[in-house]
């Protein structure tokens, strides 16, 4: 099916990006939210990226006029009864997605696909207030959608192919890379990152490494464009704090970061947006360059051992891994590049020392130790994936 009107529910900035995105691409685009003052609101951001993307040269004066003009607002759900697609983009709250979806499933035609923006809420549970769970999904946008290429395309116990090919092809349209994902907790990027990131948490407390210095060598070490303080950081550790949670309670004891990230929380660091968190003033030369350095190994052995087990437990095909890491994370290599670049048996090697050190949460997985046996790259043949569909 082809989808040529989109409705969005939430009229905040990812709402309103999303929206954008659609609309440059040349869709009808129905944003609805609970009052008037969020959709004036959002529909300024609008005309905001509308602006600059005029001034870049990117729409003229009438392709300006044109995009505006493809998109209306609504504080009625029933406006959104034509749409192809519904996206819904509120806070990650269950129970008020619940609510919309069950509202959206009402009101939608039939054939009607409806998706949610959600970061790792479980897209199984908002199909099962519906009638037509086979046409439920999750959309993932990154943030800033309107900058970031990676789109997770997130297919929940009872979404059909026809349905996640048609929200490919729809992703494709707003030029976008779509990622095909089965549900998990955390989805892919997040699930792989935040372990990453937890990992170089505990051992940088364990070693009494400085975040700056963990920081630097991470970026010297591997693909990374930042090291995880500064990212933590960035995103907000009270965000961080909340995705840390849920994963250690979805996946146990290997998402644990030994505490970091509440003991920042408590004391009102919260990153940037609170003028402080985990990085403070320029760190003093260290003297202890090769606890960095495990700190940086340590980081990309965790991001290594969950996408590892993602493609054991076919949440997205290998090479999608990759290439999530590198739209999603901005990563030059993914994770499965990078481990050839170390070698599969060396690789190998150090997951089976840290098991025995650091305990079962670097247990290596069938695929690594069939590609150290055998000496093949983890990521070259994965082509031949079998794909994300539950067997």
């Amino acid at each position: 099916m082809g989808i040529d009107t989109l409705g969005v529910i939430g009229a905040g900035v990812m709402g309103s990006d999303i929206a954008f995105v659609a609309a440059l691409a040349g869709k009808r685009v129905i944003v609805c939210d609970v009052a008037e003052d969020p959709l004036a609101r959002g529909l300024e951001r609008v005309r905001d990226l509308a602006g600059r993307a005029q001034a870049r040269g990117q729409i003229d004066d009438a392709g300006h006029e044109a995009l505006l003009a493809r998109i209306t607002t609504t504080t009625r759900t029933a406006d959104l009864a034509d749409c192809d697609l519904a996206i819904e983009a509120v806070s990650e709250r269950m129970d008020l997605k619940r609510e919309i979806f069950a509202q959206l499933d009402a009101t939608l035609k039939p054939g009607a696909l409806i998706a949610s923006n959600t970061s790792g809420l479980s897209i199984t549970e908002l199909a099962a207030v519906t009638t037509r769970p086979e046409a439920v999904l999750g959309v993932h946008f990154f943030n800033p959608a309107v900058v970031m290429r990676l789109v997770e395309v997130i297919q929940g116990r009872e979404t059909s192919d026809a349905t996640l090919g048609a929200a490919e092809s729809f992703v494709r349209e707003l030029g976008k890379s779509p990622v095909r994902v089965r549900e998990c907790p955390g989805f892919l990027v997040n699930r792989v990152l935040v372990r990453a990131m937890v990992e170089a948490y505990r051992l940088a407390s364990e070693l009494g490494v400085a975040p700056a210095h963990a920081d630097a060598a991470v970026v010297d070490a591997g693909p990374a464009p930042m090291g995880p303080f500064g990212l933590g950081d960035l995103i907000g550790l009270d965000t961080m704090d909340h995705i840390q949670r849920d994963l250690e309670a979805a996946y146990g004891e290997r998402f644990s970061d030994a505490g970091a990230i509440a003991g920042q929380v408590a004391q009102g660091r919260l990153g940037r947006k609170a003028g402080g968190g985990f990085l403070t003033d320029e760190a003093a030369p260290d003297p202890r360059a090769d606890a960095a350095q495990a700190v940086a190994q340590r980081y990309y052995l965790g991001a290594l051992n969950e996408a590892l087990r993602c493609a054991d437990e076919h949440i997205a095909a290998r090479a999608d891994i990759d290439l999530a890491m590198r739209l999603g994370a901005g990563w030059e290599r993914g994770p499965l590049a990078w481990a050839d670049g170390q070698g599969a048996a060396a690789i190998l090697s150090t997951m089976q020392e840290l098991t025995a050190s650091a305990g079962n949460r670097f247990h290596p997985t069938s695929l690594l130790r069939e590609r150290a046996a055998d000496g093949r790259s983890l990521i070259a043949d994965a082509d031949t994936d079998p794909g994300t569909t539950p067997r």
